[in-house]
């Protein structure tokens, strides 16, 4: 039989006969009244379609009412028409070759050869247009966007091309990693156990940096006494890296010695020479312990975070295809993990397993004989004996059905509260709109529900004249109107759907009916998905109040204490609010149902906790627009649609991560579904997520060996080819500490931090005081042990920092900081924060709690000399409030928004160039857009802010803050070395760690 690791999905048992479970009466059929109305006169609107809608009635309630004359979402002043970036118009948008020119071609590694690039669709197009979204006829051609819709002329996005999203430009060299001292009296060991510094690595004899008080003793303490003596200039600070030009890394030496990885926020081309691209799997050290007592010494944490579908560099070799045929991949006989560059071949036909030691033997056809330095003569023929990351085309044994079609169901909240503030008309807007930029068209399904007090589905059948409407009653015990056939086809039912979608706005607008039934609808729509599998996508503009699952404000019931005692108080809030979301979505993955969630709630708390499990535990994602405007918030609701379904995915997934002998998998970490103690279960899995796997040690390893660990993930692509993608990486043994941490990644470490932290908060019965105590016990472990056993010999008045990890105390202080930990946020900021932190990769975690801040009042001096072309990045200042120039205008980005703020004595004259207006006060954060004027100053804004968008794969909130808004208090929150509520300043926070340090050598 097939291996654990690649048992079958559970959504093969599909729907139980006779319908879905909560079936109890049959269908009602109902008289229907029309469904169409004749379009009022007024703002754009598109008229209803001329074949009209039955209406029937499952079980008891009446039929939604219909309005005959809806009322219009109002637009807002018309603004131009504007174009796409470099002058091309917004239609012809699609048709640019992304920057590093076309996919590379790739050559035949099997049978089969390779699949095309992986499935991302064309670019995604820039927001542009006026006023708010209507409903408009859409263009015929894919990806295009149709005149109005868009609020303003907003900076276009990135063109989200997947094969260069990932790192967005190619830049410089990486941040250097090595550099450690000869410490006195200590031999040095030789260079890193076998492992080459990477490129650029300063020399070894280079001092570590060491803070030095101007009087020893009065380092000062938390509450910033005056007795500290830190000049804050000479403080460590990350490195900043303008992206100027790549760097070519090998992941192994022509001699075969290990590479310690890059930086994954700079810009590095990998050429994979067995062990896999940093990209796909980074340790938080690439030199580890030989014992877990020398790690537990250490203070620092053994953790793996694997990115299994991450995008390459446009410049890197694509992952080659190997297909086997029916004997499909080669695997140890023992332990079952896959053929890989490190395994021994002890003659023609069979090899020693690099993870468990056992000889197996492989099949004739695959047989060859060994050279004269006992490799095989095809080695470099064959992906799998050469390269770190292969994929296999998955034989029959692997599946005991057909791959799953890609299935998308989407929910709408029609309610009340909903169509006034513009989520029903925005949210379905953007599901016309993205329609058109559905891969695989022919093969993919699609499904329309709405709901306010009840449940309502579309049936379109390809031979019905009319689609009909079919409504659940019952939200307590929502189920399918059918058993099957929910979602059709799109290619043949597209005219169909479109119908329906054009009307919804209409029915609805004048809609009065009770508590909106949010999660009851999901679950009606998993019911719908459950004989397919799939991914809903629920678009609420409220907080569901009624049915199954309804939800109150909890985090107002909390005790109103003060900020101190309310840090020590368990955060009961931030577990689900009912069982039924865990349960609700551990049945959707077993089914193989995914579940988005797009909050698009104006209102400040809708209860992101709860919600969030729901694709926390199916693989899905979360998106929050907090105080939902359409004007301002519309063009990144559409982008951030269409590249949910563009993105680079796998359905029906599962993985293991094996390790060789001596280590072992203690957890995982992420948004999974976890059924077995061994395997990952994922309906979904994208590009933008990543699994933390926590390692623990078994048995004490072989000193200057190196230690394997193994992904592998089988999942089904978005055209149903069932396939197998392994990435091997290996990591030199040491037993010298000095290697260990001068082999520390810094930005996994913290991503660690950030993961652990998110988990235990979620979890709801940890307190703010609980996690700031495991954050600053880790840091000041970690630096303790450095300054214990590598630099024992220095004075003790000084703070001495490991090259690696100088700025770990600064991202320690951030995360305090953070909206996560912050002892004032808001519950849902809390929520939604720690959600994001549970599945970001290793480049999106740093940003998060140290953003950048850059000066772009300068830019128009730099563009004269290098054009509007960005990378490279003009240079940032420190989060302090004292770095901030009152003529100036500075950018803020933490991988998750943009914060443009404006200085009081900004001239008019650069304020009218680069926004628009004639003075600061004209700037209000509630309605101001980033504009895009035929103006130097405002072409060089807006080419920066598309780089940062391309850079982080995603459209980033954009919002315009001046001196004195009373929404600036959100930029500050952000300035991390500045003294506030949610902590002390960076200098006090170094005086602090410092002192804890010398507390544990007395």
């Amino acid at each position: 039989g097939p291996p654990p690791s690649a048992r079958p999905p559970a959504a093969t048992m599909g729907a139980p006969p006779g319908g879905p479970p909560g079936m109890t009466r049959p269908p009602a059929m109902m008289p229907p009244p029309p469904m169409g109305a004749a379009t009022p006169s007024g703002p754009a609107v598109m008229a209803p379609p001329t074949a009209q809608m039955s209406q029937m009635r499952v079980g008891a309630g009446g039929a939604p009412p219909i309005a005959p004359t809806p009322p219009v979402h109002q637009p807002a002043a018309q603004q131009p028409r504007v174009t796409g970036p470099t002058g091309v118009a917004a239609s012809n948008f699609n048709q640019m070759v992304p920057p590093g020119g076309p996919p590379r071609p790739t050559g035949p590694t099997g049978p089969t050869g390779p699949p095309p690039p992986p499935p991302g669709g064309p670019p995604i197009t820039p927001a542009l247009g006026q006023g708010p979204p209507t409903m408009k006829p859409l263009p015929n051609y894919p990806g295009a966007v149709a005149n109005g819709g868009y609020p303003s002329p907003a900076a276009p996005p990135p063109t989200m091309h997947p094969q260069r999203t990932a790192n967005g430009a190619v830049g410089p060299p990486p941040r250097t990693v090595g550099g450690y001292p000869t410490y006195p009296g200590q031999i040095p060991p030789p260079a890193t156990n076998g492992m080459v510094p990477p490129p650029g690595a300063p020399a070894m004899n280079q001092n570590q940096p060491a803070i030095q008080p101007r009087q020893q003793g009065s380092m000062g303490g938390p509450g910033g006494g005056g007795g500290q003596r830190i000049d804050p200039a000479q403080i460590p600070r990350p490195a900043h890296d303008p992206h100027a030009e790549p760097v070519r890394w090998d992941s192994r030496t022509q001699h075969g010695a290990a590479a310690h990885p890059p930086a994954a926020s700079t810009s590095f081309i990998a050429v994979d020479r067995g062990c896999c691209n940093p990209r796909y799997m980074r340790s938080t050290m690439s030199t580890i312990p030989h014992t877990g007592e020398l790690l537990a010494s250490s203070g620092m944490p053994l953790s793996i975070m694997v990115q299994p579908l991450a995008i390459p560099s446009p410049e890197e070799d694509p992952i080659q295809v190997v297909d086997n045929g029916d004997q499909g991949p080669l695997r140890c006989s023992r332990c079952k993990a896959y053929m890989n560059p490190f395994a021994r071949w002890l003659d023609h036909s069979r090899f020693q397993c690099n993870f468990c030691q056992a000889t197996s033997e492989c099949p004739r056809e695959y047989m060859c004989n060994l050279g004269a330095d006992g490799k095989r003569m095809d080695w470099q023929q064959r992906p799998e004996l050469s390269r770190g990351s292969v994929e296999y085309a998955a034989p029959a044994e692997y599946m005991v059905r057909p791959p799953m079609a890609p299935a998308l169901f989407f929910c709408v909240d029609v309610s009340l509260a909903a169509v006034q503030s513009g989520a029903t008309t925005s949210a379905v807007e953007a599901i016309a709109r993205t329609l058109d930029a559905v891969p695989e068209p022919s093969r993919t399904l699609v499904g329309i529900c709405t709901y306010d007090s009840v449940i309502h589905f579309y049936h379109i059948h390809e031979g019905m004249a009319q689609p009909r409407m079919l409504v659940v009653p019952d939200a307590d015990e929502p189920y399918s109107p059918l058993p099957a056939g929910m979602a059709v086809p799109l290619e043949r039912n597209r005219e169909a759907v479109d119908a329906v979608l054009k009307q919804i706005p209409e029915m609805f607008a004048n809609n009065r009916h009770g508590a909106p039934v949010g999660t009851a609808a999901v679950k009606a729509c998993v019911e719908a998905l459950k004989p397919v599998g799939g991914r809903v996508l629920a678009f609420m503009g409220t907080q569901p109040t009624g049915g199954l699952g309804k939800l109150s404000n909890r985090a107002a019931q909390a005790p109103n204490v003060g900020a101190k005692e309310a840090e020590k108080e368990p955060l009961k809030y931030l577990a689900p609010a009912d069982k039924i979301y865990t349960k609700m979505a551990t049945e959707a993955a077993e089914y193989q149902v995914a579940i988005d969630v797009f909050l698009l709630a104006p209102s400040q708390y809708v209860d992101v906790a709860s919600l969030g499990t729901l694709p926390r535990i199916t693989g899905g994602s979360l998106y929050r627009y907090p105080g939902f405007n359409t004007q301002l918030d519309f063009a990144q609701l559409h982008n951030d649609l269409r590249w949910n379904v563009q993105r680079p995915q796998g359905l029906e997934a599962v993985m293991r991560v094996r390790a060789s002998n001596g280590l072992g998998v203690a957890d995982y970490g992420g948004f999974y579904c976890k059924r077995t103690p061994t395997d990952v279960d994922l309906p979904a899995l994208d590009c933008d997520k990543a699994i933390a796997c926590n390692m623990r040690y078994e048995e004490r390893l072989n000193d200057g060996g190196e230690a394997y660990v193994q992904c592998a993930l089988l999942y089904t692509t978005v055209r149903g080819e069932r396939r197998i993608r392994v990435h091997t990486m290996a990591m030199p043994i040491t037993s010298v500490l000095g290697n260990v941490f001068r082999a520390a990644d810094l930005e996994a470490q913290t991503c660690d931090m950030i993961r652990k932290v998110s988990a235990r908060l979620l979890g709801g019965s940890a307190s703010i005081q609980n996690v700031k105590d495991q954050t600053i016990t880790t840091t000041v472990n970690t630096l303790y042990a450095y300054r214990k056993f590598c630099a024992s010999n220095n004075s003790t008045g000084q703070l001495i920092l490991p090259e690696g990890l100088k700025v770990l105390p600064l991202y320690c202080l951030g995360l305090h900081k953070s909206p996560g930990m912050r002892s004032d946020a808001h519950a849902d900021d809390r929520a939604a924060w720690l959600l994001n932190g549970l599945c970001s990769p290793v480049k999106m975690c740093v940003p998060s709690v140290y953003p950048r801040n850059f000066p772009v009042h300068r830019l128009v001096d730099e563009c004269a000399a290098q054009g509007t072309e960005f990378p490279p990045l003009p240079p940032v200042t420190w989060l302090s409030a004292e770095k901030l120039e009152q003529d100036g205008v500075y950018v803020l980005e933490d991988a998750r928004e943009l914060l443009v703020w404006v200085g009081r004595q900004v001239p008019d004259a650069v304020l009218r160039e680069t926004f628009g207006v004639d003075h600061v006060d004209h700037i209000h954060s509630n309605a101001a857009a980033l504009k895009q004027l035929d103006t130097p100053r405002s072409k060089s804004l807006n080419a920066f802010v598309n780089c940062m968008r391309r850079m982080r794969s995603g459209y980033l909130r954009t919002r315009i803050l001046r001196r004195g808004d009373p929404a600036e208090a959100h930029f500050y929150a952000k300035l991390t070395e500045d003294r506030n509520i949610a902590g002390m300043s960076y200098v006090d926070f170094l005086c602090h760690v410092h002192r804890l340090i010398q507390n544990k050598f007395q």
